[in-house]
């Protein structure tokens, strides 16, 4: 249903199968299940909803035994609670759940892992008007994307790079890397990354 887009469904089939799991004393799949809720809330732009559920299902991590496999979904809770903070005006606990994320991703996560956080910290600066820092981290989620062919996501960052240069007065550069952006998108047909790069477009 949530790879349908059928959010409506989804949280149905949660909000059903979460006391199910709580009585069967299943806690790892309540757990599992309040982190789906958490993303159900967070795409229907319901960030209370969303936090609570995402807080759920990292208690019961917090109490388990770290292994990487724990870690890992540790650190993926902890960059989902980092994405619903700037939307509740939270973003200092923006910061600290990310900075909790990138320790775990550094010492358990793979590439992927290390570059999306890193992006995601770069975009909570450019937020708290830190366009400096914001740049100098997303020049290098830039060219370790690139490295690894991830061109999507170097887009993203080039898209990320054009609104720090544009806020920061650096217009030449910032119509660079927005335009690179743009071509991206375009050439793939992304109506919503297009919208939202062109409104960033100097």
């Amino acid at each position: 249903y949530l790879d349908k887009g059928q959010y409506n469904q989804a949280l149905k089939t949660c909000q059903t199968a979460i006391p199910i799991a709580v009585q069967a004393k299943l806690f790892y799949q309540q757990a599992q299940a309040n982190k789906l809720l958490g993303i159900i809330y967070y795409f229907q732009g319901q960030y209370r909803e969303a936090l609570r559920a995402y807080q759920g299902a990292l208690n019961y991590y917090q109490q388990q035994v770290v292994t990487d496999a724990i870690a890992i979904k540790k650190a993926n809770l902890f960059n989902n609670i980092g994405l619903v903070h700037p939307f509740l005006s939270e973003s200092v606990k923006a910061l600290e759940n990310y900075q909790l994320a990138e320790a775990l991703y550094q010492k358990y996560g793979d590439k992927m892992d290390k570059i999306d956080i890193r992006y995601n910290i770069a975009t909570l600066y450019i937020s708290l008007h830190r366009y400096e820092l914001a740049i100098d981290m997303l020049t290098e989620v830039l060219t370790k994307r690139k490295n690894m062919g991830d061109e999507y996501g170097a887009a993203k960052a080039s898209a990320g790079l054009g609104v720090s240069y544009k806020y920061s007065g650096q217009y030449q550069l910032a119509t660079q890397y927005n335009l690179t952006a743009l071509h991206y998108f375009q050439k793939n047909h992304d109506k919503f990354e297009i919208a939202s790069d062109r409104k960033s477009v100097v």
